[in-house]
């Protein structure tokens, strides 16, 4: 059956005989279709339409869901699980479709009396978005990032493994304090040299020790600071590391500025980055 086109300025008049047609009454302006006015069986058989495809889009999240390599969990107001990713079953060492039904904290006791309450009622109270940090979620030794933030259905929890990260940094922060002992100490002397066994930096132990500014070694070939007859052995040691990584422990003199030389022994350790080889750090005391 199809539909009636009226114009708008005809509808009011019209609008009496165009309820009792049965039939969809288009209202048009200058041509264009504004508004469309529905038999209440068509417009209870759209609504029905409208439910169903919210129905099956709540499979489809379901399904987009799954691809995450994220633990994603949806809770309602009693700290019930609505949804659950097949990461969040694998992680909590459930059979796919077992969370839905049953407490957060039933399937994942490690978050009670957490900060995780804190944050997942801040943004349930507010909708404020949340993010923090919390240790020991799935073993002893592990770290996950978790985000919280309110949908219609409730509150979702993100989680992502970072304990690799966290690990990483509190190395860095070990890296970091190392260096500040050597410098304290100083008598140890460092170089930090580039893959061509150049020198990108030394500490003030060791510009002492040549009597050269820090400023003037820049540049210059970690070789060029021992006698000729030394340089073979200590041009294969940098080599070694550079190319197969590892530690290289060697005995050598240094050249100083005045002419002299300085017994020394010393030891190479490569430097790698995230994008591979940023050359090796060499550590110098005397003899």
């Amino acid at each position: 059956m199809q539909g009636i086109f009226v114009r708008a300025s005809e509808f009011a008049r019209q609008f009496g005989h165009l309820s009792q047609a049965g039939r969809t009454v288009f209202v048009t302006h200058h041509g264009r279709e504004t508004h469309a006015l529905l038999p209440i069986a068509n417009y209870h058989e759209f609504i029905a339409t409208a439910k169903s495809d919210d129905h099956d889009s709540l499979f489809s999240n379901q399904e987009l869901a799954d691809w995450l390599p994220l633990l994603l969990v949806v809770v309602d107001e009693e700290r019930n699980i609505i949804m659950a990713n097949r990461t969040a079953h694998a992680m909590a060492r459930k059979a796919e479709g077992a969370l839905p039904g049953s407490g957060l904290f039933d399937a994942f006791p490690a978050l009670r009396e957490t900060m995780f309450e804190s944050y997942c009622n801040r943004t349930e109270r507010t909708g404020e978005p949340c993010s923090f940090e919390l240790p020991g979620l799935f073993g002893s030794d592990t770290w996950h990032r978790m985000e919280t933030f309110r949908t219609h259905q409730g509150v979702v929890m993100l989680a992502r493994d970072i304990t690799d990260d966290v690990k990483a940094y509190r190395l860095a922060d070990t890296k970091k304090a190392l260096i500040e002992a050597i410098l304290a100490h100083g008598g140890i002397g460092y170089i930090w040299f580039n893959v061509r066994g150049r020198i990108e930096e030394v500490d003030a132990a060791m510009s002492d020790l040549l009597q050269l500014p820090r400023e003037r070694l820049s540049n210059v070939s970690v070789v060029d600071l021992v006698p000729v007859g030394q340089r073979v052995m200590l041009r294969e040691a940098i080599e070694t590391v550079l190319s197969h990584g590892g530690t290289q422990r060697f005995e050598t003199e240094f050249l100083r500025n005045d002419g002299t030389t300085v017994p020394a022994v010393g030891a190479i350790k490569d430097l790698r980055g995230v994008y591979g080889s940023e050359g090796a750090v060499m550590v110098v005391t005397r003899k």
